[in-house]
């Protein structure tokens, strides 16, 4: 009896694997994405200082774009897969009002398939 309990769920297991394989191969490898986040506040400068206080931060490195738009303070960063969690739970230390707009794939129009 346990023999055949084994092979069932050895059988499954196999699935399981071969079904995990085939979703990796469908999915995309992506290496980094971009983060976008807006901050509303006036210009003034307490605003000024919520940016010294980004730079400064352990985050300001990711930092690939910041712009302002009449209140809006825009930021993208440019962010390895592996570091994203880090930057949003950063990004909520740091600047608790930011709000996170989208994450997309990074896309590297520079390098070429040989």
């Amino acid at each position: 009896m346990n023999l055949v309990l084994e092979r069932i769920d050895d059988s499954a297991s196999a699935a399981q694997k071969k079904s995990a394989a085939q979703e990796t191969m469908l999915t995309p490898c992506v290496s980094r994405v971009h983060l976008s986040a807006v901050l509303r506040s006036k210009q003034d400068e307490a605003a000024r200082e919520r940016i010294r206080r980004l730079f400064h931060s352990p985050l300001g490195v990711y930092v690939s774009q910041a712009s302002r738009d009449h209140d809006d303070l825009r930021l993208v960063f440019d962010v390895a897969m592996e570091d994203l969690d880090f930057t949003v739970r950063t990004l909520h230390q740091v600047l608790p009002e930011a709000v996170i707009e989208n994450v997309r794939p990074r896309i590297f129009t520079h390098r070429r398939e040989h």
